[in-house]
């Protein structure tokens, strides 16, 4: 009996030390968008001067508005695209440009927080918080040089897409293969008490290391960081990732993802969890599409340094621009 005793209360301590362990607070979802003071013409410079202040931001990573026809005036409709974790602007080239001169519209190209450096521990300091931040000052940004905003994102910038996606001023979101949930089922024990240190223990490292790595791709993506950022990441998910968010969104939204097979699909993020988020949307059917794209071949279908065939994202988007906002494509 003594020692039923004396295991239990092992077990009790060990299981109270498990539960007073380290966590990640979760982001204030509900922070309005900032107040941008800039006029149309001040806009760029003070963007720019901006980035400027930093010596570490990689080459063609910083952020920038690209006024159609190079003339600082509003169009009718703005482009903002909305890079995933770990990514920059280039994981979007060249979709979101084309589809920008396709509807004669101004695009901005945030780097979101944190991404887009030259640092020692890549980013070690990224919070989901931030990210969002980041990503609701963009939207400020985007509203100010269009009537509406056209959202454009792939991976985890869809999960800032969708967190911002009931704005009355959006007027479509295009999601390709957006990160509603890890594929991997072990990405949950990463916001529980202890969390980096399990991952550190799973992983073998402080780091996580991208595959397909090509010198080109680490133009634009960070393939090597810290595991610290995957749990803010998580928590982010865990917190924004709701069907209450997701119902208040009522614009038109296209979704495209990688699936041939079950052997050949999206292995980054989760296919299930998407096409449950795609039946939540308050969007109404007639104004919604999703698509597979089984010969993407990779988790970032709208990048010509991940697939050969963005193109049929491209085509199959700006099809359902024309549909569902009644335009004419340049």
């Amino acid at each position: 009996m003594k020692i039923i005793e004396n295991t239990l209360f092992v077990l009790s301590v060990v299981f109270g030390f498990f539960l007073i362990g380290p966590e990640v607070d979760a982001p204030d979802l509900d922070k309005p968008l900032p107040e941008i003071q800039y006029c149309l013409s001040q806009l760029g410079d003070w963007i720019d001067n901006r980035e400027s202040k930093l010596d570490n931001i990689k080459p063609d990573n910083a952020s920038k508005i690209e006024f159609y026809d190079s003339i600082p005036e509003k169009t009718h409709y703005s482009i903002l695209y909305l890079h995933g974790f770990s990514a920059s602007t280039g994981e979007g080239d060249p979709v979101h440009h084309n589809i920008a001169k396709a509807l004669k519209a101004n695009i901005y190209l945030p780097r979101l927080s944190n991404h887009g450096l030259f640092e020692e521990e890549p980013l070690l300091y990224f919070t989901g918080q931030n990210y969002l931040d980041s990503a609701k000052e963009a939207l400020a940004i985007a509203k100010k040089i269009g009537e509406k905003v056209i959202v454009i994102s792939s991976s985890t910038g869809g999960t800032l897409s969708l967190i911002l996606g009931d704005d009355p001023q959006i007027a479509a979101l295009l999601l390709f293969g957006p990160n509603v949930e890890i594929h991997d089922s072990r990405a949950p024990l990463l916001t529980l008490p202890w969390g980096l240190q399990i991952a550190e223990l799973v992983v073998g490292s402080k780091y996580h290391i991208m595959d397909k790595i090509t010198e080109e791709k680490k133009k634009y993506w960070t393939t090597r960081y810290r595991l610290e950022p995957t749990i803010e990441l998580q928590k982010l998910l865990e917190t924004g990732m709701q069907k209450e968010i997701f119902k208040k969104i009522t614009a038109p939204v296209f979704m495209g993802y990688y699936y041939k097979n079950e052997e050949e699909k999206d292995e980054v993020v989760s296919i299930p969890a998407m096409l449950r988020m795609y039946d939540q949307l308050g969007t109404p059917k007639e104004k919604k599409q999703k698509m597979t794209f089984p010969e993407a071949g990779d988790h970032v279908i709208i990048s010509h340094l991940s697939t050969p065939n963005h193109h049929q994202a491209e085509l199959a988007a700006l099809e359902f621009l024309k549909k569902q906002l009644n335009v004419e494509l340049n």
